[in-house]
């Protein structure tokens, strides 16, 4: 049975590849042991290289779970699940552009192939198959609706004529110059099962199906032969690119069995079956030729296993750390290179096809953002938590130049998704590790990791600081109270009478505390002092309606409702309702962060776009989007100076723009 594409996903306890419960390939991610640093030292904020922020400044880029690779002589195109497509220079490796955003319909993209002066995406989760510009990036179209027959688009490629698509139980046949419908095959007599994989040899197109192989003809469609039997060693391959032709022939992987088969390219006739352990074949997902030899990455093995093509004979097997395989899922050659994509630590490893030597394993940016979930600031710099990467990225707030990637074991970092800054200290909330991570702001080194079954942390998920306490927001519903100066547990506060029920924000205008309550609709007003409650908030005048975020801006509380777009205003001396701000011309659109610098409120809305209102009157300023803010899943906002700073969880950025 055909997995939907949708149920792919990364189990972060154990780093297993699942589909719909079957798990396909262990994609552990490997890190080096001990404190990382992106600079042999601490990198000067003010070198007189750096010069001070001005205009819109977007920092760092990743790749996104890399699943498919393609070349086309002059540029590298990466599929990433994570609704984007990097480009990268093939000549020296450094990024030429990320394509992200709705219109251009990525979504889920598992394949990429390149066809002359197009680049052809499937889109799974879409339904649709995207065609970009060779030479701009640009969209050309995306293609969708029911006369194509797209049902979990998974693999395409070209013939150079036409471009073919699989689908769950066809295949799709567009014109490479129009995209116009050519055809769509199906039919049982295909043998349409799960076609995971597709490739073309000018005069054939070659379906990989769970145990089998169909042949078509590539001027017709028509079918030549389904090639199966137990001798040609057929035995599942789930990659999207799982074949591939040259030089006379076809290769296939086959995933479960640790081999590779090879099929005469004109008669379809079984040339071998290549396994044994001296291959170094485990869960070989993708293969590519570059005419000479045969390059095949093994999921499972961090390693890539290079045959002769004419002979089928080991060349070598590659592997050790250096090379950064790690959950390699797709391979690609443009003549003089070999480019592997790392799925599992977002990185892509080039290789000389003619030496077989490392030419650089690259990972994105130097800022290493990983699912930049939030961020804060000390005044003088900006610290971001990276949920995914375990990290936390320290850049200059004057300049925006990195100063520093902090992670290793000493840290304590598991899952760091909320970050407050006490202005001597840096205090990370550890959601999966039950812990929270006090650094020093001046330095960036660890003074304490506050963990232990006294502190009762439960997936802390927010984090504020009073100045000489930290306040702790647990989604097993209470907040724990710690000392400032020492990390000393000072009170775990539990009480039903609080009301705290997913408490999802925290923040504090200076004599309170207060709380939003996710799945209560409801707002804890605590005394900053004692912790003692003042009141619960809540009734439908409110609005509230799923609150994500809140904050002060000194006179007033403000109250982001992700469940119905809206944001609602407290005073912050009673309490009282001020008003619900609400209506399509703010544009909210699923807002879940914000904050304030004192005259305006800024709102994050999960939709690409921030929402400046004013601190005064509630009125809308203004509503921020656009290419050049390249906003991809902002989830995180802070103020430093004049300037506002928004972490993109999923374009692995940070955007920066000024406050006015």
């Amino acid at each position: 049975m055909r997995a939907n594409s949708g149920l792919f996903r990364r189990t972060v306890a154990v780093g297993a590849l699942s589909v719909s419960g079957l798990t396909l390939v262990t994609l552990t991610p490997t890190s080096a042991a001990g404190t990382v640093w992106d600079n042999a030292s601490r990198v000067s904020a003010s070198a007189a290289s750096v010069s001070p922020l001005s205009g819109v400044n977007v920092l760092g880029w990743g790749f996104d779970e890399p699943w498919a690779i393609t070349a086309d002589g002059t540029h590298v195109w990466v599929a990433n699940r994570g609704k984007s497509v990097t480009e990268i220079s093939a000549s020296t490796g450094t990024l030429v552009k990320v394509i992200r955003g709705a219109r251009y319909g990525l979504n889920g993209s598992l394949s990429i192939t390149s066809a002359g002066a197009h680049i052809w995406v499937a889109n799974p989760n879409g339904q649709s198959v995207t065609e970009l510009s060779a030479s701009t990036g640009d969209l050309v179209k995306v293609i969708r609706g029911s006369s194509y027959g797209f049902h979990d688009p998974w693999a395409v490629t070209t013939d150079g004529t036409d471009i073919w698509v699989t689908n769950a139980s066809s295949v799709t046949e567009l014109s490479a110059s129009t995209g116009a419908l050519v055809r769509v095959i199906r039919g049982s007599s295909y043998g349409f099962h799960d076609p995971w994989a597709i490739t073309a040899d000018r005069t054939h197109v070659w379906v990989r199906n769970e145990s089998s192989v169909t042949e078509l003809s590539a001027s017709t469609g028509a079918l030549v032969k389904v090639i199966r039997g137990s001798s040609y060693g057929f035995d599942g391959s789930l990659g999207a690119q799982g074949i591939t032709s040259g030089g006379g022939h076809i290769w296939v992987t086959n995933e479960f069995a640790n081999s590779v088969t090879e099929l005469s390219a004109s008669t379809g006739a079984l040339v071998k079956v290549i396994r044994g352990p001296s291959y170094g074949f485990d869960d070989p997902w993708a293969v590519t030729t570059d005419g000479t030899d045969l390059w095949v990455t093994n999921a499972a093995g961090y390693s890539l296993t290079e045959l002769s093509a004419s002979t089928g004979a080991l060349v070598k097997v590659m592997s050790g750390s250096r090379y950064g395989f790690n959950g390699s899922l797709g391979i690609a050659s443009d003549g003089t290179h070999i480019w592997v994509a790392n799925s599992a630590d977002d990185s892509i490893t080039e290789l000389s096809s003619s030496t077989d030597t490392l030419v650089r394993v690259t990972s994105g940016s130097r800022y290493k953002f990983k699912d930049p979930d939030a961020l804060t600031s000390d005044g003088n710099d900006i610290w971001v938590a990276n949920s995914a990467g375990n990290s936390v990225t320290e850049l200059s707030a004057a300049t925006g130049a990195l100063v520093k990637v902090i992670r290793g074991p000493s840290y304590g970092f598991d899952g760091p998704s909320a970050i407050t800054s006490d202005g001597a200290h840096i205090w990370v909330a550890d959601t999966k590790g039950y812990s929270v991570t006090e650094l020093s702001a001046a330095t960036g080194a660890p003074v304490r990791v506050v963990s232990g079954p006294s502190y009762d942390f439960n997936y802390p998920d927010a984090i504020t600081a009073t100045g000489t306490h930290i306040w702790v927001a647990n989604g097993a519903n209470w907040v724990i109270e710690l000392s400032a100066s020492t990390g000393a547990l000072v009170n775990v506060i539990n009480d039903p009478s609080y009301g705290f029920d997913s408490p999802d924000a925290i923040t504090s205008d200076g004599p309170h505390l207060w709380v939003a309550n996710a799945s209560d609709n409801t707002v804890t007003e605590l005394s900053a002092s004692t912790g003692a409650l003042v009141r619960i908030i809540g009734a439908s005048k409110y609005g509230f309606d799923d609150p994500a975020g809140i904050t002060s801006s000194g006179n007033d509380i403000w109250v982001v409702n992700e469940g119905d777009n809206s944001v609602t205003e407290l005073s912050a001396s009673t309490g009282a309702l001020v008003k619900v701000i609400r209506g399509s011309s703010y544009g909210f659109d699923d807002p879940d962060s914000v904050t304030s610098d004192g005259t305006h409120i800024w709102v994050v809305n999960d939709g690409n776009s921030v929402t400046e209102l004013s601190a005064s009157t509630g009125a809308l300023v203004k509503v921020i989007s656009g290419s050049n803010y390249d906003f991809d899943g902002p989830s995180g906002i802070t103020v430093a100076s004049t300037h506002i700073w928004v972490a993109n969880t999923d374009g692995q950025s940070v955007t920066e723009f000024p406050a006015s």
